[in-house]
């Protein structure tokens, strides 16, 4: 795929992430490292990625056909290059209290050139399957039959956190235990900390009540 392309449409979806990150710090009670940290999965980036591919318009994949095909393209378009986008991520970023310049935003798009491995590839796939079916089921989960407390929940919890911080702190390949550190959250912790979330709106669903 022509590389002017594939650009833009990082930074389409680099766009759509911040503005959903503003939503919801916006619309709800969550700050953004909860939202980022306890809420963003697999599923939602699946989503963004297919607004993101949307939002590449037919002009954008025209221009990219003129090296292969130049006789189709209508030259008379007058391509002049890609609209940039950086200022408005710039302006969502600030927006939600980030201190965030255009260098930010070319050297975050720039981190997605890195391929994910196969194994990588296949652990996305399977979260992916399971993400969805956890959308399509009901909210309801079965806990396990071995009675969990919450304090032993929420302690498991923040020794993880105590070891997501101190990797990303110390290890230096920075995106590969990046991207194994979110993994094992979503795939491990997601479960445990949805049911203590439950607890927690039922407690308060309680003390409305009385």
């Amino acid at each position: 795929m022509d590389q002017q392309v594939i650009s833009n449409f990082k930074k389409l979806f680099t766009k759509h992430l911040f503005k959903r990150c503003f939503e919801v710090t916006e619309n709800t009670n969550l700050t953004l490292r909860e939202f980022w940290k306890n809420h963003y999965n697999i599923v939602i980036c699946l989503k963004l990625i297919d607004i993101a591919r949307q939002g590449v318009t037919k002009r954008t994949l025209n221009s990219a056909r003129r090296k292969l095909w130049p006789d189709v393209v209508l030259k008379r378009e007058g391509f002049k290059g890609f609209e940039p986008i950086e200022e408005e991520i710039v302006s969502i970023g600030r927006s939600m209290g980030v201190e965030v310049d255009e260098a930010d935003v070319a050297d975050l798009i720039e981190e997605y050139a890195e391929e994910l491995t196969t194994e990588e590839l296949k652990e996305l796939q399977k979260i992916s399957h399971s993400g969805v079916m956890m959308e399509l089921s009901s909210e309801e989960e079965v806990e396990p039959e071995e009675k969990l407390t919450s304090r032993e929940i929420s302690d498991i919890l923040g020794k993880w956190q105590e070891v997501s911080d101190f990797v990303e702190k110390r290890h230096p390949e920075k995106l590969s235990t990046g991207r194994a550190s979110t993994l094992f959250d979503d795939r491990c912790l997601t479960f445990f900390r949805n049911i203590l979330k439950r607890r927690q709106k039922l407690t308060s669903l309680d003390c409305y009540l009385v």
